[in-house]
């Protein structure tokens, strides 16, 4: 099956060669492949085995179980689309498979992980989660540190996802998703610091309470985090107040949350009612506001080449109508947040459009990064 897949590739190339847009460097030798692994790998002896067609069985003299190939393999040109061949090998693949399952072998777990590709993957919602994770990791990365070529087992990434969303690569993946990298060299009390940072941020920024973390280690997190110094400005008419107001209310990417909204807004002593997870006001403007980590309901929207994705949309209520942002995937928009700047229009059900600037009209404050 190699054998007719190899044809045909090479078969392709050559059609492309004719069309004058790639370049084949070849025929490579024994000797090519010898520099390209040693220009890879200086301090280690290489052995090399012809298979055919362009390609070779090799191994590391100190891993002879661990057979890799390398083969004809293809690179870009840039700017220049002109696409060449080049010499390619799958080690990075073959050495973290062969030592996960000597690793196992020899009675270690790695269950709490997933291996997609070269990496380790796990999800976590608090320290007790990561935590078996974490020791997992931590164990193999000590059974691997003084063996052959340990440096090429993968890394692991701890991925925490609870329930509100936070920052997405993909609107697909619409949950909170910080990623805590963990190598073979990385300091594990680094690591553990950057885990438990990950579950700080997210329940300070949306005000929240958290039974791993006293109040106390909360809100220092959330003072060094956030300090709202020396911007943005934000003014009450045309007096800026102090950073001392704001300080410790989780400010990312221009939006607070409805809980640092709730805070800011017991700062300025305002009749609010509830809590930061759920609470009722009268703004600024003299309309009532409802306020609920609760209110939220899925909503199809637009996506690259005429798909459509489904993701939760939150809303709040003003003066008991549902107010949401339409047709925005990204998680400041749709998200339980409020933007500092900015506004859509909005119908007021009276017959009438409003242009509506949310943290304007409910504190009665203005937020500026430039002056």
């Amino acid at each position: 099956m190699k054998i007719k897949v190899f044809v045909v590739g090479i078969a392709c190339l050559l059609v492309l060669s004719l069309a004058g847009c790639y370049e084949y460097r070849g025929p490579y030798t024994k000797g090519d492949v010898k520099a390209y692994l040693t220009g890879r790998y200086p301090d280690e002896t290489i052995h090399i085995r012809y298979k055919g067609l362009q390609t070779w069985e090799c191994w590391f003299d100190a891993l002879p179980d661990a057979v890799f190939q390398v083969w004809v393999g293809q690179g870009g040109g840039d700017p220049v689309p002109m696409l060449y061949s080049k010499l390619v090998s799958d080690e990075a693949e073959v050495l973290p498979a062969y030592y996960l399952k000597q690793y196992r072998k020899e009675g270690g777990s790695l269950d709490a992980w997933e291996l997609y590709d070269d990496t380790l993957y796990t999800k976590y919602t608090s320290i007790t989660d990561a935590a078996q994770a974490f020791k997992q990791l931590s164990t193999f990365y000590a059974w691997v540190e003084d063996k052959p070529l340990g440096q090429l087992v993968p890394k692991g990434r701890y991925h925490f996802q609870p329930e509100l969303p936070w920052q997405t690569y993909s609107p697909q993946f619409h949950s909170f998703q910080d990623v805590v990298v963990h190598g073979l060299q990385d300091d594990l009390e680094a690591v553990r610091e950057a885990l438990k940072d990950s579950i700080k941020k997210y329940y300070a920024f949306y005000q929240l309470p958290c039974d791993e973390f006293s109040k106390t280690e909360m809100e220092e997190y959330a003072a060094k985090t956030w300090p709202w110094a020396p911007k943005p400005q934000v003014r009450q008419g045309e007096e800026i107040l102090p950073p001392e107001l704001l300080g410790g209310i989780g400010l990312e990417s221009g939006v607070i949350s409805y809980g640092g909204l709730y805070t800011l807004l017991t700062r300025l002593d305002f009749d609010v009612e509830g809590t930061a997870e759920h609470f009722t006001v009268t703004g600024a403007d003299g309309h009532s506001y409802e306020f609920s980590y609760s209110f939220w309901e899925e909503k199809e929207m637009d996506w690259a080449n005429n798909q459509t994705i489904t993701l939760p949309v939150w809303y709040h209520l003003r003066d008991g109508y549902p107010v949401a942002i339409e047709d925005e995937t990204s998680w400041m928009y749709r998200g339980p947040v409020i933007g500092l700047k900015g506004g859509w229009n909005i119908d007021t059900h009276n017959g009438y459009f409003h242009f509506y600037m949310p943290f304007f009209e409910i504190t009665g404050l203005r937020a500026s990064w430039d002056k």
